[in-house]
């Protein structure tokens, strides 16, 4: 999560969230979702002097959220997923696809906003209790 002196920062100055925007836009287009993908292209064309604070702590949601993680709160990404993989079984449809899909990629690390749907995966198939992915 961001800092407040550093939302502060770029809420300052558009210069600075333009340039992250077009990072993102760059080199992460594939991993943002179509809101997203539309919120960062109507930061790169920003022309006011100021953002809000809304825009500005969503924007670096965006751009924590495609940071790769490898462990979680002392979980490995790596042993958990595949052990999920193993269960998918026991899963929703879409769990399953989403798992399947994600060991297929390579699975030493994912990104951070995907961490809460692979530990409630987790969770579901008994991997890990309620206390430790709390």
């Amino acid at each position: 999560m961001a800092s407040w002196s550093e939302i502060e920062r770029i809420r300052k100055d558009t210069a600075a969230a333009r340039s992250i925007a077009r990072l993102l836009f760059a080199s992460e287009r594939e991993a943002l979702t179509e809101w997203e993908t539309g919120f960062v292209e109507s930061i790169i064309g920003y022309v006011d002097d100021e953002l809000t604070t809304r825009q500005v702590e969503k924007l670096l949601e965006v751009r924590d959220n495609l940071v790769l993680v490898a462990k979680h709160r002392g979980f490995s990404i790596s042993r958990l997923l595949r052990n999920c993989y193993e269960a998918r079984l026991d899963l929703s449809e879409d769990d399953e696809d989403w798992i399947v899909e994600l060991y297929a990629n390579g699975h030493h690390s994912i990104r951070r906003g995907q961490v809460g749907r692979l530990m409630r995966c987790a969770r579901q198939l008994g991997l890990i209790d309620e206390s430790s992915a709390a």
